[in-house]
C-alpha cells in the first residue's frame, strides 16, 4: 500500500479546539470557568479566521508546507510522516541557532517540543488556501514510475498552493532569515490572505494603511479598528461588548472563591476579598461609562455566533447564563453584582454545572491550589498572537520599501 502524507481528517476541528483548550488551561488568567468558551472561540474566529492561541509568527504558514514538501522528497521510499518529523525538527534546531527567538515553537523544550508546527498551524493552511487538498496517495501513485526524485516532488505538490514562494536553499538544516518574511512571502501571504478571509477584521487589518501598533491590548483599541466599515464594524462592537460585560461574571467568580478561600483560612494569596471587590468596583465604573451597552441589541450578535458555531443554539444553559448577565449589565442590576445574592447564585450554580466535582467552591483541594486568579482576564479574541503575524506580514511587505530607501541613501 502507498504511503502518503496527511492529517487526521474525521476530527481535525476538535484536535484544534483541544491544543487551545490545553494551552489556555496552562494559563490560570484565561481558563474558562464559566463555560463561555464556545461564544469566545466563535468571535475570535469570525474576527480572526485561522488563528488560534497557539499560533506564533506568520513565516510558519510558508515553513510548514516547506516541511512537507522536503520530507516528501526524502520520503520517498520510506515512511514520509517521520520524515516530516525530523524535517520540522531540524527546522527548530535551525531557528534557536539564530539571532531572533522570539516566537519560536520549541524554544523552551528544544527540538523534543511535543506539539509540532505542522499541528498547530494545519487549520491555518487550509482556511487561507494555501493547503488545497488532503490525499497525496493518488498523486503519488500515478507518479509512480517517474525515475527523478526531485521531478517526482514536484509533480506531486499539488496540495499547496501553485504559486507558493520556494524554500531557501539550504532548508531544512538552514532557515535563512529565521521567521523574517521576505517582501516577496510577505506579499503572498497578505494576497492570500485578503482573497480567503474577505470581509474580515484580520484582512482589514492586512491593508498597508491599517497596520497595527504593538502597544494595543485588545482590538479595538486600534485607531483603523474604530473606522471599519460593515460587516467588520458591528462585530468588532458586538466582540468588545461582549468582553466588556462577561468579565462582571468573571471577576464575580473570582470574589466567590476568594470569600471562600478566607473563610477556610487559606492565606497564601494576600486579601483576595477586597482585591476582587476593588476590581468588580471598577469593572462597574467602565460599565456605566460604557454608552454602547444601552439599548444593545443582540439579536444581531446571536445570529452571526449561531451562524459561524451552530452547536451555539443547542447549548441552551450557557446560552441562558450568558443572556441573564448581559440582561443584568445592560439593566443596571450588575452594578450590585459584589452582594446582588441572585447573582452570586447565578455565577456559583453556572460554575459549579460547569466544573462538576472540579468547582473550586465545593473541592478544597482545588481551592488550596489557586493562584489568585482564573479566567479574570478581558477577553480579546486571540489579539495577541493575531497582532504578532500581522506585524510580521506587514514587515516582510515593507522590507523592500525599506531597503529601497536605504539605497538611495
Amino acid at each position: 500500500m502507498a504511503s502518503g502524507l496527511s492529517w487526521l481528517d474525521s476530527s481535525r476541528d476538535d484536535q484544534h479546539r483541544m491544543r487551545e483548550l490545553l494551552k489556555l488551561f496552562s494559563d490560570t488568567e484565561s481558563r474558562d470557568e464559566l463555560g463561555i468558551g464556545q461564544v469566545r472561540d466563535a468571535f475570535s474566529d469570525l474576527l480572526f479566521p485561522g488563528t488560534s492561541v497557539l499560533q506564533a509568527r506568520a513565516r510558519y504558514l510558508l515553513i510548514v508546507p516547506w516541511c512537507y514538501q522536503e520530507a516528501q522528497r526524502r520520503g520517498l521510499h520510506g515512511d514520509r510522516l517521520t520524515a516530516l518529523d525530523r524535517t520540522e525538527r531540524k527546522v527548530i534546531a535551525a531557528l534557536l541557532r539564530g539571532d531572533d527567538t522570539e516566537g519560536v515553537i520549541g524554544r523552551r523544550a528544544g527540538v523534543g517540543v511535543q506539539t509540532l508546527p505542522s499541528s498547530i498551524y494545519a487549520a491555518a493552511l487550509l482556511e487561507y488556501g494555501i493547503r488545497t487538498g488532503d490525499d497525496e496517495g493518488a498523486s503519488n501513485r500515478r507518479l509512480a514510475g517517474l525515475a527523478d526524485a526531485d521531478e517526482l516532488t514536484e509533480r506531486a505538490s499539488g496540495i499547496w498552493h501553485p504559486t507558493l514562494p520556494p524554500r531557501p536553499t539550504k532548508f531544512p538544516d538552514e532557515v535563512e532569515g529565521g521567521l523574517r518574511l521576505t517582501p516577496d512571502e510577505g506579499r503572498w501571504l497578505r494576497e492570500r490572505i485578503l482573497t480567503a478571509a474577505p470581509s474580515t477584521l484580520l484582512a482589514y487589518l492586512l491593508e498597508p494603511e491599517h497596520r497595527p501598533g504593538w502597544d494595543s491590548d485588545a482590538p479595538w483599541e486600534e485607531p483603523a479598528v474604530l473606522a471599519a466599515p460593515d460587516p467588520i464594524g458591528p462585530l468588532v462592537r458586538d466582540a468588545a461588548l461582549f468582553s466588556l460585560a462577561i468579565r462582571g461574571a468573571a471577576l464575580l467568580y473570582n470574589l466567590l472563591v476568594a470569600e471562600r478561600y478566607e473563610e477556610t483560612g487559606l492565606t497564601e494569596r494576600e486579601a483576595p476579598v477586597a482585591r476582587y471587590r476593588d476590581k468588580l468596583s471598577g469593572w462597574n465604573q467602565r460599565v456605566s461609562e460604557e454608552q454602547g451597552l444601552k439599548g444593545w441589541d443582540r439579536s444581531g450578535m446571536w445570529d452571526r455566533l449561531i451562524e459561524r458555531n451552530p452547536r451555539i443554539a443547542t447549548n441552551a444553559t450557557a446560552r441562558r447564563f450568558i443572556d441573564r448577565w448581559l440582561d443584568a449589565v445592560t439593566s443596571g442590576t450588575a452594578s450590585d453584582a459584589a452582594t446582588d445574592q441572585s447573582l452570586r447564585n447565578l455565577v456559583a450554580e453556572r460554575e459549579r454545572a460547569v466544573k462538576k466535582g472540579q468547582s473550586r467552591l465545593i473541592n478544597d483541594k482545588l481551592l488550596r491550589t489557586w493562584s489568585g486568579a482564573s479566567g479574570s482576564r478581558p477577553l480579546v479574541y486571540r489579539w495577541p498572537q493575531v497582532r504578532r503575524i500581522l506585524v510580521d506580514i506587514h514587515d516582510g511587505c515593507a522590507a523592500d520599501l525599506t531597503e529601497a530607501a536605504s539605497a538611495r541613501a
